[in-house]
């Protein structure tokens, strides 16, 4: 099972509170794992999961979730030009933060 989180722990970088929003995405998220691991079908909620659906390690994406968990990643599907120079911008950024991530874990 891919263990994923719905949120970013570190909204706002420490300027200020997402708690509510944290909390709101954390009772959302859970119940649609809870209706998964029930057996409800086609349950799809947005998380940030290890994948390849970039060549980064780590992505948000829409999941499909089931009684295993998290049973399919799907892909992005058609992006425009504007999403296209969005998501190579984005990569940059979540690369690096992956990498600091990776290296905490590690240490």
């Amino acid at each position: 099972m891919i263990r994923c989180t719905p949120f970013h722990p570190y909204a706002k970088a420490g300027a200020g509170s997402a708690t509510l929003s944290m909390a709101y995405a954390a009772a959302k998220f859970a119940d649609a794992c809870l209706r998964g691991l029930r057996g409800d079908a086609g349950i799809v909620e947005c998380s940030y999961v290890a994948s390849q659906v970039t060549e980064l390690p780590f992505f948000a994406s829409k999941v499909r979730l089931g009684r295993s968990g998290v049973e399919e990643i799907l892909p992005l599907g058609l992006l425009n030009e504007f999403e296209r120079a969005g998501l190579e911008k984005a990569k940059k950024e979540l690369a690096q933060s992956i990498q600091k991530g990776v290296s905490f874990i590690n240490k």
